[in-house]
C-alpha cells in the first residue's frame, strides 16, 4: 500500500442524533470513520456493515455509500477526509480494539480545537499517516478473534463496574480458563487489561478535551478525581493537571 504521499483535507465530529443519516453520496477524497460510541450503518460495495464503539470504516473515493445510525444507540464519529492516489486498503471494516486509531483521531480533531480552524497540513499530515499506518497494520496482522471481542466489550463498557465473573460469561468460559486463555494470548490478565484501557482513555480525555477530572474518572470506570490522581501518579509518574497543562507547551 502506498502510504508515502497522503494529505490531509479536512477533521469533522458527528454528535450523537437519533435521526441521523445520509443518503447515498460519494466523495472526490478518501474518508475514513471512527466510531467513537454508539451504532453505525453504512451500505457499500452492495453490502450492509454494522459497526460500533472501537470500529475504524473506510470510504474510498468515488464510492458510493449510504449511512444510518440506530436510533436508541445513535452515534459519535470522527471522521477524517484525505487525498492519497492508489491507496488500496486490505478490508472496510476494521475494529480498532486497542483503541489506537480513536486516540489519534481525538488528537487530530483537539488539535484543530486548538488552532480554531483545522490543524496545519504538517500536523494534519503526521496524524494521517499514524492512522493509516495503524489501520494498515491491523488489517494485516488480524489480532486473535477472541481478544478483539473481549476488548471491544471492554471498551464498550468502560464507564460501568465489570467483574471478572461478567468478563468469563460474555467469553463462555469458567474464570479459570478465561483468565488463563486471555493471559497466554496477551500478557495480560483480563483485570489488568480492563484496568489499562481505562486509563488510555482517561489519558485521552484529559489531553483532547477540557473535562474535568470530577467527569473524566467515572466516564472511564476510574472511580473519583482522587482515584485518578493517584493512578495517573503511579502509571504516568505524573499528576493528571500537570500532564494536562503540558499539552499547551
Amino acid at each position: 500500500m502506498d502510504h508515502l504521499f497522503p494529505q490531509f483535507l479536512v477533521v469533522g465530529r458527528v454528535l450523537p442524533r437519533s435521526d441521523w443519516r445520509m443518503e447515498a453520496h460519494s466523495h472526490p477524497f478518501h474518508e475514513l470513520i471512527v466510531i467513537v460510541s454508539g451504532d453505525l450503518s453504512v451500505e457499500i460495495h452492495g453490502q450492509t456493515i454494522q459497526a460500533g464503539p472501537g470500529e475504524t470504516l473506510w470510504y474510498p473515493q468515488g464510492v458510493s455509500h449510504r449511512e444510518w445510525t440506530n436510533p436508541k444507540t445513535p452515534a459519535e464519529t470522527f471522521f477524517i477526509g484525505f487525498e492519497c492516489p492508489n491507496l488500496v486498503l486490505p478490508v472496510i471494516h476494521q475494529p480498532d480494539s486497542q483503541g489506537r486509531i480513536q486516540s489519534l483521531a481525538r488528537w487530530l480533531y483537539a488539535d484543530r480545537e486548538m488552532q480554531a480552524a483545522s490543524p496545519s497540513t504538517i500536523t494534519g499530515n503526521a496524524f494521517l499517516r499514524a492512522i493509516l499506518a495503524e489501520y494498515h497494520r491491523l488489517t494485516t496482522c488480524r489480532e486473535n478473534s477472541f481478544v478483539t471481542r473481549i476488548r471491544a466489550y471492554m471498551h464498550r463498557n468502560l464507564s460501568i463496574s465489570i467483574p471478572l465473573d461478567a468478563l468469563a460469561a460474555y467469553a463462555q468460559l469458567s474464570k479459570y480458563h478465561f483468565v488463563r486463555r486471555y493471559k497466554t494470548l496477551t500478557g495480560r490478565t483480563p483485570m489488568q487489561e480492563l484496568q489499562h484501557l481505562r486509563i488510555q482513555a482517561a489519558r485521552d480525555l484529559l489531553l483532547t478535551t477540557n473535562l474535568p477530572l470530577k467527569e473524566i474518572g467515572p466516564r472511564t470506570g476510574l472511580g473519583d478525581q482522587y482515584h485518578l490522581s493517584r493512578l495517573f501518579q503511579t502509571h504516568f509518574k505524573i499528576p493528571p493537571g500537570t500532564m494536562r497543562r503540558g499539552r499547551t507547551r
